[in-house]
């Protein structure tokens, strides 16, 4: 027969118990309530019509049109390159073409996160629209991977020269000058001398038929920078310190001179050339670019170049 104290004993064991059972069945509540919380707000952030997430998809990041100039646009980017030597192997093309293929979602998410810093464009953005970016370009962002080759293309000086003083001077010099109905035609025939003087003088050597272009051009189709010249602009060029800065030079010059109304006059290449975009934009894109492409290289071989060595 028990004694008080084994069923006081007992009482206190069965206390025990029950307090441990309900603290379980408590926690398992909470966790079953976290658990549902979790999935509302998930499938809420997904809901078309007022989920978050699904609107900074749908706005911000799914854009056709994006996708669209960034592939017409990569095709004549690279295009461009092959055909005036700025890639200088068959491995560093390859990894412009990896750098250009992840620049989208990057540029993407880059975009996004400057829209939802800025309280009006958060405001527009959580709304289902996206604003226009003060800030970034694909088209400048860009330049930052493919400018970084221009050094190997200038390798061959003599057809640069040549090529772009046919047209400086068709476009920019002679329309002056000329009578009126002469300057429309004039411009024409400048963009289509222009390059295929460059054309001839790099590549016309490898024709079968037709005069070398060192006896027609001279010193346009010969004239060549040293290789230490090369490598200097390359590192440069290729460098954390000055590339940055290069590249956007490079992009302000190109963004002022592509945009001139002599050039944007002409009535095929007022609708083929962009409109000129502030030089904070561009700036901030080409750096934005530049460091992107040079931080991707040194993911995919481990060098860098901090300061050229000619400046360190």
């Amino acid at each position: 027969m028990p004694t008080p104290e084994t069923e006081t004993h007992l009482r206190g064991d069965v206390s025990i118990v029950s307090s441990q059972s309900v603290q379980t069945d408590s926690e398992d509540a909470d966790g079953v309530r976290v658990h549902h919380a979790f999935s509302e707000l998930v499938s809420q952030e997904f809901s078309p019509s007022v989920g978050h997430v699904t609107t900074i998809l749908s706005g911000c990041v799914f854009a056709p049109s994006l996708f669209v100039f960034w592939f017409v646009n990569g095709v004549i980017d690279f295009s461009t390159a092959l055909a005036i030597g700025a890639v200088s192997s068959a491995a560093g093309l390859q990894v412009r073409l990896l750098a250009y293929v992840l620049l989208i979602p990057v540029f993407l998410a880059a975009r996004v996160v400057l829209h939802l810093l800025d309280p009006e464009d958060r405001r527009a953005v959580l709304s289902g629209s996206c604003p226009q970016s003060r800030y970034l370009s694909l088209d400048w962002v860009s330049v930052g991977i493919l400018a970084t080759g221009l050094p190997f293309a200038l390798r061959d000086i003599g057809p640069w020269l040549g090529g772009n003083l046919v047209v400086v001077l068709g476009v920019f010099v002679l329309p002056r000058v000329a009578p009126e109905r002469w300057v429309v035609p004039t411009k024409v025939a400048a963009f289509v001398v222009g390059p295929a003087v460059f054309l001839y003088a790099k590549y016309g050597a490898f024709l079968p038929i037709g005069p070398a272009p060192a006896t027609v051009l001279g010193p346009v189709a010969t004239l060549q920078l040293t290789p230490a010249t090369v490598e200097l602009l390359a590192t440069s060029v290729n460098s954390l310190a000055l590339g940055p800065v290069i590249v956007a030079g490079f992009a302000v010059l190109s963004n002022r001179v592509l945009t001139r109304p002599e050039i944007r006059s002409l009535p095929v290449v007022h609708h083929a050339l962009p409109h000129r975009d502030p030089d904070s934009v561009v700036v901030v894109s080409a750096v934005f670019g530049t460091v992107f492409y040079l931080v991707f290289v040194f993911a995919m071989t481990g060098a860098i170049v901090g300061v050229p060595p000619s400046i360190g």
